[in-house]
């Protein structure tokens, strides 16, 4: 009797370390999905900083100043794409690639301050004001162009960079493009030479001189797009952005 009562005490403490032990499991694999789904659920919360760089038509010029804030291509971008992302408009009137002109981007401060900050995406567009006789260097241009989207990669945070050709630009009733700009330029040469930069660094490539092709009267005065031309421009870049994010082009 004195055996089997020890044996049923046995059995009974076995079953209960058993059970311990399928407990702690259970709490450990519990707290462990919790952490993963906490994880999952803060990485999906996390905003994606876009930063865009460019001229006036990344500014917003042509628009009013009430209109600005909210039709210029960065701000509808932002709207398109929704609260998990943040765009920030460093566009300066104006401004050129081409480091020789008297309003470089480069001397605007502006790619020293991207460069303080955490940017996810970058969407570099300049080269129009480069296409006035005054500034246009060909060859620079396509070297200036390759080691800015470089520059830009190197940025701690490891931004992907966006390149895009401008728009096209067309005359006025007096036959004249504003500013001197040279729409040949543009076509033949800075829409080239920006893809063929976009190929040498990893960059991607979006062609905005392709969607505005004959199409006038999405301009304001040629150059700078009215509310349609920018909802057109930001819905190529939020489309462009959408298929990358889903095919793991970034993270």
């Amino acid at each position: 009797m004195k055996e089997e009562g020890k044996s049923r005490i046995f059995n009974r403490k076995k079953w209960v370390n058993v059970l311990a032990v399928c407990l702690l499991f259970a709490v450990l694999f519990w707290n462990t999905e919790t952490v993963r789904e906490e994880v999952d659920a803060e990485a999906r919360k996390r905003i994606c900083q876009v930063y865009c760089l460019g001229d006036s038509i990344t500014y917003g010029s042509g628009l009013s100043k009430e209109e600005r804030p909210t039709a210029c291509y960065p701000a509808r971008l932002e709207q398109l794409l929704g609260a998990r992302y943040a765009v920030i408009n460093y566009g300066v009137p104006g401004a050129t690639l081409l480091d020789t002109s008297e309003k470089s981007y480069r001397s605007t401060g502006y790619l020293e301050l991207t460069e303080m900050q955490s940017p996810d995406l970058l969407i570099l567009m300049l080269g129009t004001n480069d296409s006035r006789a005054a500034y246009w260097n060909e060859a620079e241009y396509k070297k200036q162009c390759s080691a800015l989207i470089k520059e830009l990669q190197e940025i701690p945070s490891r931004p992907y960079v966006y390149v895009m050709a401008p728009p096209e630009a067309f005359p006025l009733e007096s036959g004249e493009i504003i500013y001197g700009i040279d729409n040949g330029v543009i076509q033949g040469t800075v829409r080239e030479a920006v893809r063929a930069a976009a190929e040498e660094t990893g960059a991607g490539f979006i062609d905005l001189y392709a969607v505005t092709e004959n199409h006038p009267e999405y301009f304001t005065d040629g150059v700078h797009p009215n509310e349609t031309g920018y909802a057109l421009l930001a819905e190529t870049v939020a489309e462009r952005i959408r298929q990358d994010e889903q095919a793991g082009v970034f993270r």
